[in-house]
C-alpha cells in the first residue's frame, strides 16, 4: 500500500471493486487507492434516492468526509466515469484529478447498440432485466453479443457474472437511465485540474475519435492514452492498460502533492 495522496475509483455499471483490480499494481506506487463497491452493486444496499451519477457523487461526497479526506483525485471506469465527473461538479474544491477510463461524455457518444440496450432497458420492457440476468445462459449471451464478452477472460468472465447476479435492478435501470439523459460536457469544460483519459482504439462502449476531440476541446489540458483493442479484458489489453496508467499515475500525483 502506497503512502502517496489518496485516488478514489468508481467501478463500472453493475459491477464491483473487482472490476479495478488490474489497475491497482500501476496506480499503488502513487496513490492510496481507494475502490469502494456502489449502493445497488456488490451487495451493498441501494440508495433509497434514484441511482443517478449525481446521488453517487453525494454518497461519495459522505464517504470523503467519514474518512477524513479533504482532497483527492477522482477516476472511473465507464460509468463510474459520469460519477467522477459529477463529484468534480458538486464538490470542486476536493477533487484534485481527473482518471477517466472509457469516459461517458454525454448520449450521442455512446456507440448506438449499446444506447440502443441501454434505451430498452429503461424502457417498460426493461423490468425484464431482474430476471433475465439470473440466467447464467442468457446473461452471456447478452456479453457475448454487446460487450465483447468472447474477448474477456473467463475468470473476469465469471466474475462479472456473479456480479450481475447481486446488483440491485432497480439501481442499473436508473443508472442507465441517467447515462442516457445527461451531457457532461460543460463539466469537463468548466474543469481547470489535470485529466487523464484511458481509452481503447475500437471499444465497444463509447465512439473513440469523437470521445477523444469532445474531451481535447472541452479541456485542452487533457492527456489522452489510446491503445489497441477493444472492450474485452484480454492480456495484451491489460498489458496497455497497465502502461498507460503507469505513465499517467505521476502526472496526476503532482496535482496533489
Amino acid at each position: 500500500m502506497s503512502d502517496g495522496p489518496p485516488l478514489l475509483l468508481f467501478h463500472g455499471w453493475n459491477g464491483s471493486s473487482h472490476n479495478l483490480g488490474a489497475w491497482l499494481p500501476a496506480l499503488e506506487p502513487h496513490f492510496e487507492v481507494l475502490v469502494p463497491n456502489l449502493p445497488g452493486c456488490a451487495g451493498v444496499p441501494p440508495l433509497l434516492s434514484r441511482h443517478t451519477a449525481l446521488a453517487y457523487a453525494k454518497w461519495a461526497l459522505d464517504l470523503l468526509n467519514e474518512r477524513g479526506l479533504e482532497r483527492v483525485a477522482v477516476g472511473g471506469l465507464c460509468s463510474g466515469t459520469a460519477i467522477a465527473l459529477a463529484l468534480a461538479e458538486v464538490a470542486p474544491a476536493r477533487v484534485a484529478a481527473l482518471l477517466l477510463h472509457t469516459p461517458f461524455l454525454r448520449p450521442e457518444l455512446i456507440r448506438p447498440l449499446i444506447r440502443a440496450q441501454l434505451a430498452l432497458l429503461v424502457s417498460p420492457a426493461g423490468a425484464l432485466w431482474g430476471p433475465i440476468r439470473k440466467s447464467t445462459t442468457l446473461s452471456t449471451l447478452h456479453r457475448r453479443l454487446f460487450a465483447e464478452g468472447a474477448q474477456v477472460e473467463p475468470e473476469q468472465l465469471a466474475h462479472d457474472q456473479a456480479d450481475l447476479l447481486i446488483a440491485d435492478a432497480r439501481a442499473g435501470r436508473e443508472l442507465a437511465a441517467d447515462l442516457l439523459a445527461v451531457d457532461r460536457t460543460a463539466i469537463v469544460r468548466g474543469w481547470r485540474g489535470p485529466v487523464g483519459v484511458l481509452l481503447a482504439d475500437h471499444d465497444a462502449f463509447v465512439d473513440t475519435p469523437r470521445t477523444i476531440v469532445a474531451l481535447t476541446e472541452a479541456a485542452p489540458q487533457t492527456v489522452v492514452e489510446r491503445f489497441p483493442g477493444g472492450h474485452g479484458w484480454t492480456p495484451a489489453y491489460r498489458e496497455h492498460q497497465h502502461a498507460a496508467l503507469s505513465r499517467l499515475g505521476p502526472l496526476l500525483r503532482a496535482a496533489i502533492a
